[in-house]
């Protein structure tokens, strides 16, 4: 039996659901009622939160068996670094973690900098259990976190791996969401008690490049790509679901496309399985289109036809009517993400990224296929776009797609080249993907102008407007664009021929 646990890593998921449900779960593990204990976790930061901006967690935990310091890293999915020390007192002093934590990361942080900045109060009922492939530790919480003035409600069921796979864990995790109708927690207490502490939303995050060597085989290679794309996709599920942000949404929907850019490289000859990860992606990309269509036509859409045509009743009756859709859109939203479909298809994705199941030829040189994935993506753009400024705009759309799949697969393999060759490659991309881009918003923002008027006839002179306003914008942007086209099409790419 492999294990994958090892000091300084945690491997845990945390599910969330009615304390009815999560209770129920916890007993249908087997393993007898469980140890019951009190925790009392005391977070520490400096004043200008230097941790947590570096992606760390300091807790002091006590309970009736004494006090331990942890440090733990704030990563998304089911890995976390964790380093712990018993401590003799309640001093907070990162001297006292030990050896192997990362001190180069955390910087010199003096304990005198240090103050309190959250509270948890747990009671926690543990239980040790086996299941095939794995020991695990089995805590049901209920309690409260406190910080800021204000305090919220922690239910939820954690399962941490002690012995064996994560891909076990994962996948008792996995039947547990669907018999008990829970969720993933895809944000840890500390993560909850900062937010809570500074009264802010769950923040939005941007995706990360994956760091890969030539020398690495395709299994760890796919597996590091998919494990940072599942970090993207599952650090903003909460800032989607809270919905004040709308770059939560926006960020969301660019992880699940990365994702099914990734499982649909030419030439890649992946599992059955995971294809049905990427056909589940694709109908969570469906389910939150209409409030990302929505955000982006208040946000950006409207604004300058307003600033351009002021007082005009139908702009205004057109705005309006765009609010209460967005309102039952964030909704919708939020019973995507709360739902059993996507709560599974979450957890398919991390045991995607622990290698369940791994990738045909497995030990190839991920260097040896980076080339000729990369040079068929960019033959399909070049292809999709031949003779540009002839084309009609729903084929520079086809264009506009095929750049932006040929876009992340760089972002895959990017490292393995160096950098002074992509850079200059990278940036004549990204500027035709602007003004594609715009091509794209422009058409957005017709349909979604013609959705939102429906059969209101004021709102109806509006979506007019505005569908003038964009259709006079692109016929300015058409040089710019067929030039921005003509330069990319021009350049040699970065990777060997």
């Amino acid at each position: 039996m492999t294990n994958d646990a090892r000091p300084g890593l945690e491997i845990e998921i945390g599910l969330a659901g009615a304390p009815a449900a999560l209770a129920a779960a916890f007993r249908s593990l087997g393993g007898g009622a469980g140890e019951v204990a009190r925790i009392h976790g005391a977070y520490h930061d400096t004043a200008d939160e230097r941790l947590g901006r570096r992606g760390f967690a300091l807790r002091l935990r006590t309970t009736e068996k004494g006090r331990e310091l942890t440090l733990k890293r704030q990563e998304a999915g089911a890995r976390r670094g964790e380093w712990t020390a018993p401590v003799a007192g309640p001093a907070v002093d990162l001297a006292l973690l030990p050896p192997t934590a990362p001190r180069d990361e955390v910087g010199d942080i003096p304990p005198g900098a240090l103050g309190l900045r959250f509270e948890t109060d747990i009671m926690r009922r543990g239980k040790r259990i086996a299941i095939p492939g794995a020991t695990l530790e089995a805590v049901l919480d209920e309690g409260r976190i406190a910080g800021g003035g204000a305090e919220c409600a922690v239910a939820e069921l954690e399962l941490e791996l002690l012995d064996g796979s994560a891909a076990a864990l994962l996948r008792r995790a996995r039947a547990l969401c669907g018999e008990h109708a829970l969720r993933v927690e895809t944000r840890s207490k500390s993560a909850r008690g900062r937010q809570l502490a500074a009264g802010s939303p769950p923040p939005a995050a941007r995706a990360a490049r994956p760091t890969l060597r030539e020398t690495d085989r395709l299994a760890g290679a796919f597996a590091a790509i998919v494990g940072n794309i599942a970090s993207h996709v599952v650090s903003n599920v909460a800032a989607a679901a809270d919905g004040r942000d709308p770059e939560g949404v926006h960020q969301l929907r660019v992880g699940l496309r990365r994702l099914r850019s990734l499982l649909a490289l030419p030439g890649a000859r992946l599992p059955p399985a995971a294809r049905a990860v990427g056909e589940e992606a694709k109908w969570a990309l469906r389910a939150l289109g209409p409030a990302r269509d929505l955000d982006v036509f208040i946000a950006e859409t409207l604004p300058p036809v307003l600033e351009s045509v002021p007082g005009a009743p139908g702009l205004e009756r057109l705005a309006a009517r765009a609010g209460a859709r967005a309102g039952e859109a964030r909704g919708g939203v939020r019973r995507t993400l709360g739902g059993r479909r996507f709560n599974l298809f979450l957890i398919d994705l991390l045991l995607l990224a622990e290698g369940d199941p791994p990738p045909e030829d497995a030990e190839t040189p991920v260097g040896d296929l980076s080339g000729p994935l990369l040079r068929r993506r960019h033959r399909r753009a070049l292809e999709a776009g031949h003779g540009f400024e002839r084309l009609s705009n729903p084929r520079r759309h086809e264009a506009r797609i095929a750049l932006k799949k040929l876009r992340y697969a760089c972002g895959f393999f990017q490292t393995l080249y160096p950098a002074d060759a992509a850079r200059p490659w990278l940036a004549a991309m990204s500027d035709l993907q602007d003004t594609l881009g715009r091509l794209n918003d422009s058409a957005v923002a017709a349909s979604v102008a013609d959705d939102i008027a429906g059969g209101d006839s004021q709102a109806a002179v509006g979506a007019a407007i505005v569908k003038g306003w964009y259709a006079h914008r692109m016929r300015a942007e058409e040089p710019r664009m067929v030039a921005a086209w003509r330069r990319f099409a021009a350049m040699r790419p970065f990777w060997p021929e």
